[in-house]
């Protein structure tokens, strides 16, 4: 049976498709090392598959009862809504030719307001075992917020540039809620700005993006250029780059932040961080710098579960460089092959100086003596850092007025539930990402002033409660969607 439906400039081709599930257990995923597992089985249903392509330049609503197929650039036009129903599975096309993109312009918008218990699924259209990293784009929102490259930054996505910035800082593109994001971030062209699984581009802190998964990008698993967005509840796993990009001026709120490595057989093709800011790649004065204010971040690097070979490639787990700043408190850095800070360039260290790059109420987990450190032509002091060594500004012990406090430098009991180290793709499996007996430091609350963040009584992104439960893919790879 074949449909044909079109809306305004939009072409969407239809063809039902019906096929067999596989067996249980059949084959292997790229998701996790091959080993012996049966597949996880979602609640399988028949599928009709919808091709979208093109424009879409009118409202338009979508339905959980069919699956769609991303061919190319799908592109919400300014001034429309793109409405995606809880439950909607949507899927990249794999092609050696242009990559598979949902792309939101300026002024337009998508809600997709997933549930705990049915969340949206953007993933690979391959079928279960094939699926891997790279097979499609992503997803790109453009807003009107600010960005340091003068509110214009541009990115082309391989079909066409697309822009983002301006001066409304409020700027709504919409709702992202309960979403998971698989085998993404394949490149539209050879720059930097379009490898991201997810790329939010100028967003305003009228747009409501949380509790996100993204898995097996083969790139960088988040990228966030400039805006004000604020994000809550993000998971990434298994990126084979950054899990979190963070540049062009960002200046939102981030918490409850995670970033997992648990596959050290996985090599990346470059040095790679937990998580990457920087102020701008080539004007490094730009303004408004780069400086998220971030709490409760968790990253557990490829050493956490005992792994005892592990590419030297993972580097630190937070890197500053090219004049990045933040504000990062109650967070847990750990195992990044036993490095947790980096600050990169005299112009970083500079930020210490200057108070834009504060750090307190941090630790330190399964680290070495290189927990923190920094790359300068010149001595700490003499490149601005605060105080006579990054040691002393970390520790507390620098000029009161740019000092650091509260930073724990080696935790001998992190706490995490052993099912972190879990086969992930075994039957039945279901990782429980608590915090039980640890030797965590209480968090500190005292600058959040005008009290943007929730106050929970632990550091890192997990307390006794699970926020994944229920609407993550511990192994997508192996996911049967359709019979």
């Amino acid at each position: 049976m074949k449909k044909l439906l079109t809306v305004a400039a939009v072409v969407l081709f239809t063809t039902v498709l019906i096929f067999a599930c596989k067996k249980a257990g059949e084959n292997n995923s790229t998701f996790e090392s091959n080993d012996n597992r049966s597949a996880s089985v979602r609640d399988a249903v028949a599928c009709d598959f919808i091709t979208l392509s093109g424009d879409i330049t009118s409202n338009m609503t979508l339905s959980a009862a069919n699956v769609y197929k991303l061919n190319g650039c799908v592109t919400v036009k300014s001034g429309v809504t793109l409405t995606i129903p809880a439950g909607t599975i949507l899927q990249g096309i794999k092609t050696t030719g242009a990559q598979a993109f949902l792309i939101v312009e300026r002024n337009g918008r998508i809600v997709a307001n997933g549930t705990a218990t049915n969340p949206i699924i953007f993933t690979s259209d391959q079928p279960v075992g094939s699926r891997a990293p790279g097979d499609w784009g992503g997803i790109a929102f453009f807003g009107n917020s600010n960005n340091n490259n003068s509110n214009s930054l541009s990115v082309d996505m391989g079909c066409a540039p697309y822009i983002g910035g301006g001066t409304n800082n409020a700027d709504n593109s919409g709702i992202f809620k309960y979403v998971q994001v698989h085998f993404a971030g394949s490149p539209a062209n050879a720059t930097t700005t379009t490898r991201s699984a997810l790329l939010l581009n100028s967003v305003g802190t009228g747009t409501a993006i949380d509790h996100i998964q993204i898995t097996n990008s083969l790139n960088d698993g988040l990228a966030v250029f400039g805006g004000k967005v604020k994000l809550d509840n993000i998971f990434s796993y298994n990126q084979r780059r950054m899990d979190y990009q963070l540049s062009y001026g960002y200046q939102g709120n981030m918490q409850f932040i995670a970033a997992l490595r648990f596959t050290p057989s996985i090599v990346p093709p470059l040095s790679v961080y937990g998580m990457n800011i920087s102020n701008h790649p080539s004007s490094l004065s730009a303004t408004p710098i780069t400086k998220p204010v971030i709490s409760n971040l968790t990253i557990l690097g490829p050493n956490y579960c005992g792994a005892t070979s592990v590419s030297t490639n993972y580097q630190y787990a937070v890197r500053f460089f090219n004049n990045g700043a933040a504000e990062m408190y109650n967070s847990v850095l750990s195992s990044f092959n036993g490095k947790g800070l980096l600050i990169d360039g005299q112009q970083a260290v500079n930020q210490t100086g200057l108070n834009n790059l504060q750090f307190s109420y941090n630790s330190f987990h399964n680290s070495a003596a290189s927990t923190f450190n920094f790359i300068s032509g010149t001595s700490w002091s003499l490149s601005g850092g605060c105080g006579t060594s990054i040691a002393s500004w970390i520790n507390g012990t620098g000029p009161v007025a740019c000092r650091e406090t509260g930073n724990q430098l080696s935790v001998a009991t992190l706490g995490y539930d052993a099912s972190f180290c879990g086969n992930f793709c075994a039957s039945g499996f279901s990782p429980n990402l608590v915090l039980g007996a640890s030797s965590l430091l209480a968090p500190v609350y005292s600058w959040d002033t005008g009290s943007a963040f929730a106050h929970p009584n632990y550091r890192g992104a997990f307390g006794s409660t699970d926020w994944t439960q229920g609407w993550i893919a511990p192994c997508p790879g192996d996911v049967n969607y359709c019979i």
